[in-house]
């Protein structure tokens, strides 16, 4: 892997790091709506301006960076080559996967919470999320009417929309939640986060990454793992996640 393959890894790296800031934001801000004392409100105002602020600069940098730099609206760009055969194949695969989850959660009667679903804020979840999704497209250089009209794309987003939520789901909703009721909190994530970037592994050996590749592979795994684990303290829902989880997967997948 060349110095340049790995500088171009560093803006999704940015958006898992932006997805972090702006659910913490979030939460920053709910708590900020309840404090009572003058020196409580200071503390949670910064919480909250401090991430929101960082989140925006990251974005800000990313674009400007960029080499080659956001795609203009009628830039040509190659299409994604996921039809509707191969979309649907991939939901049945992260149906099966999710299923036993979702089943054990049903038999032991836990409730949706224990996959990471709460009621209150499962909409404010889905918002920040969009918002976070439409910064990541922005700095993964997919802001391009073609990219986005062509109907591959679409069924690409179908397949990665049940990615993106069987994986939430599993990781950062019932695995967490899991780990959390055992270990400390922060133990928690990054615990999610070692076994989310392991059980990828296969995968990475199986489309024929070298050992360098795998290596940074599961390197940037784990802080997507973490990051969004992280987000989970504050964001308490995964519904947002998954949103981002597979706008994410379908501005880098080829």
């Amino acid at each position: 892997m060349t110095t340049d393959e790995l500088i171009a890894e560093l803006p999704a790296v940015a958006c898992m790091a932006v997805t972090l800031a702006a659910f913490s934001s979030a939460g920053a801000w709910r708590a900020l709506r309840v404090a009572g004392a003058t020196d409580a409100r200071r503390m949670a105002m910064w919480k909250f301006a401090t991430p929101a602020l960082l989140a925006l600069a990251v974005v800000a940098a990313v674009i400007a960076w960029s080499p080659e730099g956001p795609l203009p609206p009628d830039s040509a760009t190659p299409k994604a080559s996921y039809n509707a055969k191969s979309a649907l194949i991939q939901l049945a695969v992260n149906a099966a996967l999710a299923a036993p989850f979702i089943a054990w959660v049903v038999w032991r009667r836990k409730g949706a919470a224990a996959l990471g679903i709460g009621q209150q804020d499962a909409l404010r979840s889905l918002a920040i999320g969009a918002c976070v999704s439409l910064a990541c497209i922005a700095m993964l250089g997919k802001l391009s009417a073609s990219f986005w009209s062509s109907p591959g794309t679409w069924w690409l987003l179908l397949a990665m929309l049940g990615v993106g939520a069987s994986e939430e789901l599993i990781f950062r909703g019932l695995l967490l939640g899991s780990l959390a009721k055992r270990l400390s909190r922060p133990s928690a994530e990054v615990w999610s986060a070692i076994i989310f970037s392991v059980v990828h592994i296969p995968q990475r050996i199986g489309v024929g990454m070298s050992t360098v590749e795998i290596a940074v592979s599961v390197l940037i795994l784990f802080i997507w793992g973490w990051c969004y684990a992280a987000a989970m303290r504050t964001g308490r829902n995964v519904p947002g996640l998954a949103l981002v989880h597979a706008i994410t997967n379908v501005c880098v997948i080829p």
